[in-house]
Formats: C-alpha cells, structure tokens, sequence
C-alpha cells in the first residue's frame, strides 16, 4: 500500500523542498501571505509568489502548510 502512495506524495515534497531551497524568503512570505499572519508590508508582499501555489491539488503539501499555518494564526 505504501507503494501506491510513494508517487503521489514524493513529487510534491521534492516540490515544496526545491521551492524552499531555490528561494527560502519568497516561500515563506508567501505561506505566511495566504494564511494571513503577513502584516500589510509592500516590501513583504513583494517577496510573495503567487505561482508558488498554482498548480491545483498537485501542490497539496504548500495547501496542506497554508491550512495549518491558518489553523493557528
């Protein structure tokens, strides 16, 4: 069973690491951003992607992050 689900959880991982990696401010800004703990700063909000999170229920691991992120802000 762990088999069938190795795919479908390791591309998105290795996703959101390559995301973090390539450019670990943006990222976070933009989590923080969509789970609405970013105080209204222009500097701030320019270091936020939107692209980071496009991509529909392929990108679940940043959704999953965001939800969580939401849960306790």
């Amino acid at each position: 069973m762990l088999q069938s689900l190795l795919p479908l959880l390791l591309r998105p991982v290795v996703r959101a690491a390559a995301s973090v990696a390539r450019r670990p401010a943006s990222a976070v800004a933009t989590v923080l951003h969509r789970a609405g703990a970013l105080p209204r700063n222009r500097g701030l909000e320019r270091l936020v992607r939107d692209d980071m999170l496009v991509g529909g229920d392929h990108n679940f691991i940043a959704h999953f992050v965001v939800g969580f992120m939401r849960c306790l802000c």
